[in-house]
């Protein structure tokens, strides 16, 4: 039987005080889980790089993600790979505070 549920929405490696975040598709209540998984294993010393180049959807859930990470990290959030209608939303909920935005 072949797999068609394609590759998980949430990706993420965290090594020495460095946590690689990479989201896919709808980044809605469907992935929470995943979410909370990654926020659980973020730590205070951790730099955070958020890739958001495959994001097609992006409301509330994607907004407490970033909230949650940014709780439990010292450093600003980086933020890579960036749809302008994430950046919208972002700049739109006041959120863009909490992350380091890549430069237009």
């Amino acid at each position: 039987m072949e797999d068609t549920s394609g590759p998980s929405p949430v990706l993420w490696v965290r090594s020495d005080r460095l946590l690689l975040v990479w989201l896919r598709g709808a980044i809605d209540p469907v992935v929470g889980a995943l979410l909370r998984q990654v926020t659980s294993a973020a730590m205070r010393s951790d730099r955070v790089v958020l890739d958001l180049t495959a994001v097609t959807f992006f409301g509330s859930t994607g907004l407490n993600f970033i909230a949650g990470l940014a709780n439990r990290v010292a450093a600003p959030i980086v933020v890579s790979g960036l749809p302008d209608f994430v950046r919208s939303v972002l700049m739109r909920s006041g959120m863009h505070t909490l992350v380091s935005l890549p430069v237009r």
